[in-house]
C-alpha cells in the first residue's frame, strides 16, 4: 500500500483552470411582480378556492369543530383555538355568544364547567366542488343537539364560513 498523505497537507494548485466554462450565458434577472390594481390584487393575494379533491377528509375537522363550538359557550375553552378553522365573520358570531353567555353565567353566580360532550352522527352534502354542508349531531347532558356547519376549501384548507347551533 501506498501511503497516502492527509488531506489537509495536500497542496492546491492556484494555476489551475475551474472545471467550469468559461463562456458562461447569464440569465436575466426574474422579473418582480407588480400588482397595478385592487383586482388584480385581491386575485393574487385574496381567497384562493380550492378544489374538494385537493382538500383532506372534511368529517375530523367538522367534528372537533362542533365540539369546540359548545366549549367555547359553556366556557371550557378560548375561541382562539379555533380561529385556524374559521372565518371572520363566525369567529365574531361565537365569540360574542361567548361573551354573553359567560355574563349569564356570572350573573347566576355559576362558574364555567367542563361539559361532557359526545359526537352522535354527522350528515354530510355537497352543494359543489370544494363545499360540505353537514349537520353534526352532538350529545350533551342526555341531551342531543345539532350544529349546521358550511365548510369551504379556501386558501388549500377546510374553513368554516357558517356555524349555526340548533
Amino acid at each position: 500500500m501506498s501511503e497516502q498523505t492527509p488531506i489537509s497537507k495536500k497542496k492546491v494548485d492556484d494555476k489551475k483552470t475551474p472545471l467550469e466554462p468559461t463562456n458562461k450565458i447569464k440569465k436575466p434577472p426574474a422579473k418582480k411582480r407588480v400588482v397595478k390594481n385592487s383586482k388584480e390584487a385581491a386575485a393574487f393575494f385574496g381567497r384562493q378556492y380550492t378544489s374538494s379533491a385537493d382538500l383532506p377528509d372534511p368529517e375530523p375537522s367538522l367534528i372537533s369543530l362542533a365540539t369546540g363550538v359548545f366549549e367555547v359557550i359553556s366556557g371550557t375553552r378560548q375561541i382562539d383555538q379555533l380561529a385556524r378553522i374559521l372565518s371572520d365573520g363566525v369567529y365574531q358570531t361565537i365569540s360574542k355568544k361567548a361573551i354573553e353567555a359567560r355574563a349569564a353565567r356570572e350573573s347566576r353566580g355559576e362558574k364555567a364547567r367542563y361539559e361532557n360532550i359526545r359526537f352522535h352522527a354527522i350528515r354530510n352534502q355537497s352543494p359543489r366542488d370544494g363545499v360540505i354542508e353537514s349537520v353534526v349531531l352532538v350529545d350533551i347532558h342526555q341531551r342531543t343537539k345539532a350544529v349546521a356547519i358550511r365548510l369551504e376549501g379556501i386558501n388549500s384548507r377546510w374553513r368554516a364560513t357558517s356555524v349555526s347551533v340548533l
